[in-house]
């Protein structure tokens, strides 16, 4: 029952789009039949669809390739051509929603993706997004501490939707004592904030403003030179 489920929907959601593109009739249909004579009735009771020209490409051995040169044609073709169309809950494509003032960068919703849709940079905190590898699988949203992604169902056909796309981003927060980069601005104000009345930072809480190595530095005895958060060195 579980696979008919699913194959129900995954055919809901083939009409959904076919639909939305103003492809006219019905295009699948899942013909449960108990005999021989009743699959044969329900066959002859079938009206074909509207349908675009033949393609003219060979299928790939990935079948998230194929599909995009599949729905690529389709919207080709398609009477009417509309480059977003909003899908039901459940579809294998769509987009993020993320509340960037909850969203603290932490990135643990990059290192959950398995379809490499959500990535960040190595220069700055930033969270780039594209939606053509995206499959709405919800893990992101799973992952996420501050509860800051929604998942978005749609079909986007547009150039934009194949281009990483910058989410959310901040300034770093650097070393107090080094400059190197340590975090978000947000991220270390939260952590001061959760902290500020803990025995083990009483007294030492700039610690918390400190790279590992500073602070072991600091811990030992021999306190580096404080700089300003946002000076780095040459």
């Amino acid at each position: 029952p579980q696979y008919i489920d699913a194959l129900k929907q995954q055919l809901s959601i083939a009409e959904h789009i076919l639909s939305g593109w103003g492809y006219a009739g019905v295009h699948a249909t899942l013909i449960e039949a108990g005999t021989p004579d009743q699959l044969d009735a329900a066959l002859q009771r079938l009206r074909p669809g509207q349908a675009p020209a033949a393609a003219a490409f060979n299928l790939f051995a990935e079948k998230r390739n194929s599909l995009d040169f599949v729905l690529g044609h389709l919207h080709r073709q398609a009477p009417a051509r509309n480059d977003v169309i909003p899908l039901p809950q459940g579809a294998p494509f769509g987009t993020l929603a993320v509340d960037r003032d909850a969203c603290t960068l932490c990135m643990a919703c990059t290192g959950a993706c398995p379809a490499s849709a959500l990535m960040t940079t190595s220069d700055r905190p930033q969270l780039r997004f594209i939606e053509r590898n995206c499959v709405q699988c919800g893990l992101c949203v799973k992952t996420c501490p501050e509860d800051a992604i929604t998942l978005v169902p749609r079909l986007a056909m547009t150039d934009k939707a194949k281009q990483p796309q910058v989410l959310n981003e901040t300034e770093p927060f650097n070393c107090i004592c080094c400059g190197k980069p340590i975090g978000t601005i947000k991220s270390v104000e939260g952590i001061l904030a959760k902290l500020a009345g803990h025995s083990a930072f009483a007294g030492n809480l700039n610690r918390l403003k400190m790279c590992g190595d500073c602070r072991v530095v600091d811990m030992m005895g021999t306190r580096p030179t404080a700089i300003s958060s946002l000076e780095r060195p040459r």
